[in-house]
């Protein structure tokens, strides 16, 4: 898979002094939030980036660019901007609610006759997919992320804090039927977050979370691997998370780093710009360079940066991470949903900017947010069983 077991000391002495820098930056971060949200970043993004470095002959361009990325981050918090916050009147989860059950119900109408049980118990998982490719439009899919990835883990969370149960099962219901249409896994990856960065009071406590869930997942995908070596653990969640970006990262900046894109892989640069390859860049890399058929190899914002325009994108780039994360900061989004906000840092490093922004629902995530979660729905329970 691109590794090699093998440390390089070279690269060890290099990789530290990145790795330590930027944790001395991260200690002078401001504001609760954005040091929330850059430590998060530092773990998800840097942490594979230096390890990865230390055991391969890769490029060091990759560190300098995240290094770029992080330090911008670093200056926009403290930055402000100040923007009318709108107070919708009535009952707020009421509309809330009635917002979710009109975009899901064209879904359950189009898709109930179609929909194969087996896929809730892991099974025909594949076949699933493939049926459902065969009239799977572009609208119902524009319905589904902003359904799976940020209104019904809000309505879980909010469920959980106003102790509704009613509207629990409603919300795991939906959720579960999308992830039937189409038997993708990733349809869960919100509702686990909200639940698995619910506790804490501050936003802080999540960097904690966050840290000793990668901790458990290391230690006890360790222990079964010597038991009885199975690694579905540290694969699907260590090594799929850490340190897949950064080897998929390094083909990115050694192909483009003489012949950049200027953007003409999106909609936008393409009006300028003439596109030199026959198929999108993420398929050329894994069907091209990788030589595997079929193959997506995704990569996030700041190497969209540096393939685009090397690290003029990769500042552009990082301004409108940095942008994004002022505008969450200004809504005052609670603690209790930075499981939505979680989901997209991950996003933000495994998708294209247009991508992210459009079809996994950013810019429906912004709007959501200013209206409906920066309010307080009810005391919070000491335990989310409570």
């Amino acid at each position: 898979m691109g590794f090699i077991g093998e440390i390089k000391i070279k690269n060890l002495l290099i990789g530290w002094t990145f790795f330590i820098t930027m944790l001395f930056i991260g200690l002078k971060v401001k504001n609760d939030f954005f040091f929330t949200v850059w430590h998060t970043m530092f773990v998800l993004y840097f942490f594979g980036q230096v390890i990865y470095y230390q055991f391969s002959n890769g490029s060091l361009k990759p560190l300098i660019a995240n290094s770029i990325f992080l330090i911008v981050l670093f200056f926009f918090s403290f930055l402000k901007i100040e923007f009318k916050k709108i107070k919708l009147k009535g009952k707020l989860l009421s509309i809330v609610v009635c917002f979710a059950i009109v975009l899901f119900a064209p879904i359950f109408l189009k898709y109930l006759p179609h929909v194969n049980l087996n896929a809730l118990f892991f099974e025909d998982i594949y076949e699933t997919r493939l049926y459902f490719r065969e009239f799977d439009d572009r609208y119902f899919g524009y319905l589904r992320a902003p359904l799976a990835r940020v209104i019904l883990p809000s309505l879980l969370v909010i469920a959980i804090v106003t102790r509704k149960t009613w509207l629990a099962i409603l919300a795991i219901f939906m959720i579960v039927f999308i992830y039937l249409v189409g038997a993708l896994k990733s349809v869960f990856i919100g509702m686990l977050a909200v639940i698995l960065f619910y506790p804490g009071k501050r936003f802080i406590d999540k960097i904690y979370l966050l840290l000793y869930l990668f901790l458990g997942l290391t230690v006890f995908g360790l222990v079964i691997y010597l038991i009885n070596g199975n690694t579905f653990l540290v694969n699907s969640f260590v090594r799929r998370i850490l340190f897949v970006p950064p080897m998929l990262d390094n083909h990115y900046y050694l192909i483009f780093d003489q012949k950049p894109l200027l953007w003409s892989h999106n909609i936008l640069g393409n009006m300028i710009f003439d596109y030199p390859l026959n198929k999108p860049p993420n398929m050329y890399i894994g069907e091209e360079i990788l030589r595997k058929k079929g193959m997506s190899a995704n990569v996030g914002l700041i190497t969209e940066g540096f393939f685009s325009f090397n690290y003029i994108g990769v500042l552009v780039h990082s301004f409108l991470v940095g942008f994004l994360v002022l505008i969450m900061k200004q809504i005052n989004t609670k603690p209790v949903f930075y499981g939505i906000v979680f989901v997209y840092i991950y996003y933000i490093n495994t998708s294209f900017a247009t991508v992210l922004l459009v079809t996994h629902g950013l810019l429906f995530f912004l709007l959501y947010a200013y209206f409906f979660l920066n309010k307080d729905y009810g005391k919070k329970p000491t335990s989310p069983l409570q």
